[in-house]
């Protein structure tokens, strides 16, 4: 295998960096521009902190097959250095204002204004000074950041499969962020004083861990034979920000049975606080070696752990916030808003292909728009988000719209409620590797902050671990008093939970709540509780099969379901709605009472309570009426807002009232006419007589009185007779 000459790489990253250049899009005529050149003088003029070089433009430069991009991508550690060589000596010489100087170019100034000196002084015959650029550091005199990003073509790498052919080469790969430690200063090159000739000595610094320098190297401490004592210069030194993230594995990468991989990332510079627990993101960067330091290489010998040096990060799904919205999402925004159906349409494309739950989806489409939150001038906080319960029978779609709602939701977890402890949900305490102390890692709720965590099996948790959901539902904070530890962590989360009843199946004969089987301080917490009840219905029964099998026949809805708004169409209109504050006008206020206090009035007359209404559900019905608003870019809250909120919390209960409603099945005719003669039995029974004996043609005027003829009534009793359940006198008149 050849060696490189790095001389000669260095020379080509000058000639790509001078020379490379692009079309200018925006001007008129298209005139090629000097992309890296405008760059270095961005940098030098203290506008621009991050250079990076685009792997497609090097391709493009030099050509896919060539031998310096193949380079580049197996060895990127070095030529990120290579390339820093070849800035330095590209870099304009551009003055820097006296107001953007810093701490590091009024020390720069005053150790050339002092190094010049020395240089003049006189210097022995034969013997050159040394040039300014030899007696710094180079890292000490850069002020940017270079990072090299891969080809926009590069295949992301599942991160079980980065394997040891991958040491040092440029890897993509994609996972969700757990675990973010704090940001702290990484020393890069220290400054040391010495306390007997005065010079300044750089130590740079490469790794985690260095030895300080204890004795002066300058010429004159050699000279005079006594080496000086070093003092560590804060100011003087250099450091960058850094940052360790801990990256898993995507849950469709990880093989049934496996426990899902985690990787170590390390940010550095602008690229720190790029991201949060519970973030999906793209990683670029060199995966690379460390060698266990400390008590550890003992134990550890020749092994080394592995980690990715971050070059980029692109996250996937932002928060509202934070979302992008390019020109074609805010036309085709304005172009739904203009045309006045957004509610109905947004609602049908959420889940298309699940059949039916018109209301429900309705509900999701509030929960993921939310109210608006008001803080109170004494601190005190009314939440704005909305919460929702799914509780149903089997087999109506609950965990599908719960996994559909985490998918569109920015910031969307889904979790089990079978597999969830309340640490898990809430905070776990852990040991920080780096410090060894304390710390708090976020649960599943604190990882949904400003998003929606989806609860499924809810009523499979423990009632302890449920506990610690109450807080979060109301106060959206998760108190924590453990280890020594005593704060208070933000949850500001849409709880989106789904629920069988009690018996597995809603049981009709038994009342409600004892087929909810939730506590009521629970209950009273959700906005909004859908009772989702399976029961047969022919045309319900025929259309739902139709559109199962043309889903699992054709992969996508029915074309008669509009499904014209994708997931990020509908992230970009809610973000879009998020940013209105609509506010309750003085009139409908009194309206707004008087239902409240219509609804407690009903279920105080109500024979089976199905929800408990509180204080809280006024506050729903105004959280329901803002998110309606928001919906239609509004800062006042409608009299329409509020009735369709209200008809939303009767929608939830309506299946059960059309249980309720719905006649008795029918009976065949020998069944209904042994019930008849059965009432005639009961009715004639005493203590005395407790076989009372019935007349034949007594029962034979009841039966025809129910609509049935002799001859069913005589098939009737020869059934009955045949299993010994009644006996029928040899003349027919007495049974």
């Amino acid at each position: 295998m050849a060696t490189t000459d790095y001389k000669r790489e260095i020379e080509t990253c000058k000639e790509f960096l001078d020379n490379f250049s692009e079309k200018d899009v925006s001007a008129p005529d298209q005139q090629r521009v000097f992309k890296y050149r405008d760059k270095l003088a961005r940098v030098a003029a203290r506008t621009l902190k991050t250079l990076d070089i685009a792997l497609d433009d090097v391709i493009e430069h030099f050509g896919d097959g060539s031998p310096f991009v193949r380079n580049v991508e197996r060895n990127v550690m070095r030529y990120v250095s290579l390339f820093c060589s070849a800035v330095d000596e590209l870099m304009p010489d551009l003055p820097t204002a006296t107001d953007d100087e810093d701490v590091l170019d009024v020390l720069q100034k005053q150790r050339y204004a002092k190094m010049q000196q020395q240089q003049a002084a006189p210097t022995e015959p034969g013997q050159k000074a040394p040039l300014l650029s030899e007696l710094l550091p180079d890292e000490l005199r850069r002020r940017y950041e270079l990072r090299v990003i891969n080809r926009s073509t590069a295949k992301q790498i599942a991160l079980r499969e980065i394997k040891s052919k991958h040491i040092g080469q440029l890897v993509s790969l994609r996972g969700i962020v757990t675990r973010v430690t704090e940001v702290k200063p990484l020393v890069t090159v220290v400054t040391y004083v010495c306390s007997s000739c005065s010079q300044e000595l750089y130590q740079e610094v490469t790794a985690r861990e260095f030895t300080p320098v204890s004795v002066c190297q300058s010429s004159i401490c050699r000279e005079k034979g006594s080496a000086g004592s070093l003092s560590m210069q804060t100011r003087g030194s250099k450091f960058l920000k850094y940052q360790e993230i801990r990256v898993q594995e995507m849950t469709d990468q990880v093989p049934m049975g496996h426990i899902p991989r985690t990787l170590n990332v390390h940010a550095r510079g602008e690229l720190t606080r790029q991201c949060a627990p519970g973030d999906i993101v793209s990683v670029q960067g060199a995966f690379l070696p460390t060698p266990y330091t400390g008590g550890g290489r003992f134990k550890a010998g020749l092994l080394a752990d592995t980690y990715i040096e971050a070059m980029h990060i692109f996250k996937h799904k932002k928060t509202y916030a934070n979302f992008d919205m390019t020109d074609e999402l805010q036309k085709q925004v304005d172009q739904l808003q203009a045309e006045g159906d957004c509610y109905d349409r947004l609602a049908r494309s959420i889940a298309p292909e699940i059949y039916g739950h018109e209301d429900v989806k309705k509900a999701l489409l509030l929960l993921m728009v939310g109210g608006v939150t008001r803080q109170m001038a004494d601190g005190m906080k009314i939440r704005g988000d909305l919460n929702v319960c799914l509780m149903g029978d089997p087999g109506v779609a609950k965990s599908q719209l719960l996994k559909h709602i985490s998918t569109i939701s920015p910031r969307g977890v889904y979790t089990s409620g079978k597999g969830s402890s309340g640490v898990g949900l809430t905070a776990a305490v852990l040991k920080d590797p780096i410090t060894n102390d304390l710390i708090l890692e976020g649960g599943s709720l604190v990882l949904a902050d400003k998003g929606i965590c989806c609860i499924d099996e809810f009523d499979k948790m423990e009632d302890a671990d449920r506990t610690a959901i109450h807080e979060v539902m109301e106060q959206q904070t998760i108190s924590i008093a453990k280890a020594g530890i005593t704060t208070t962590l933000n949850a500001r989360t849409s709880i989106l939970a789904a629920a069988n009843p009690a018996f597995g199946r809603y049981n009709i004969r038994r009342s409600p709540s004892d087929n909810i089987n939730l506590p009521a301080a629970l209950l009273s917490r959700f906005d909004l509780l859908f009772l989702l009840l399976d029961r047969p219905n022919l045309t319900i029964d025929m259309a739902l099969a139709d559109h199962v099998t043309f889903v699992h026949r054709h992969g996508k809805p029915p074309d008669n379901i509009v499904r014209d708004l994708s997931a990020e169409f509908i992230r970009a209109y809610v973000s879009q709605a998020k940013r209105f504050d609509p506010t309750v006008p003085k009139e409908l206020t009194e309206q707004i009472v008087e239902k409240y206090v219509q609804m407690r009035e009903q279920e105080a007359n109500a024979k089976e309570e199905f929800t408990y209404t509180t204080a809280r559900s006024l506050l729903a019905i105004l959280r329901l009426g803002t998110a309606l608003a928001r919906l239609r870019f509004s800062t006042l809250v409608s009299m329409a807002d509020i009735l369709e909120a209200l008809r939303l919390i009767e929608a939830s209960k309506l299946s059960l009232v059309n249980e309720k409603e719905r006649p008795a099945a029918v009976m065949d005719p020998v069944s209904a006419i042994f019930a008849t003669i059965r009432t005639v039995f009961e009715s004639m029974k005493t203590p005395e007589k407790p076989s009372p004996v019935l007349s034949y043609d007594d029962i034979v005027q009841k039966v025809i009185a129910k609509g049935y003829t002799q001859v069913q009534l005589d098939q009737c009793l020869h059934e009955y007779e045949q299993i010994d359940v009644l006996v029928v006198s040899e003349n027919k008149r007495e049974i």
